[in-house]
């Protein structure tokens, strides 16, 4: 566990260099709910790495990656949306999430 409310639960580390804040990275992601609703599927994305603009359990699941790396982690609401409905996530909701970092780009 790299941070209060992430929990990982596979991990296959990558052959790249290990992310870190500032880095551009291209990210595919599976995100669902704890009980297995799909949220997202197969999004292929470039996120830059400490972005503020995604949520906390997103940004610590990334922690400690390499490229190439795969990993599940576990989000604990406290970390996602909290007690706050938003669209289809429902309050006090745990995202499971499935990331692959396929490159760091530049």
């Amino acid at each position: 566990m790299s941070k209060s409310g992430i929990k990982i639960v596979e991990e296959t580390p990558g052959d790249g260099p290990e992310l870190k804040k500032g880095d551009r990275v291209r990210l595919r992601y599976d995100i669902q709910l704890n009980r297995g609703d799909f949220l997202a599927r197969d999004r292929d994305e470039v996120w830059t790495v400490g972005d503020r603009e995604v949520v906390a359990g997103f940004r610590y699941g990334l922690e400690g990656m390499r490229a190439g790396g795969t990993r599940r982690f576990r989000a604990s609401p406290h970390l996602c949306y909290r007690d706050v409905e938003v669209g289809i996530i429902p309050k006090s909701a745990v995202l499971v999430v499935d990331i692959k970092c396929v490159e760091i780009v530049a």
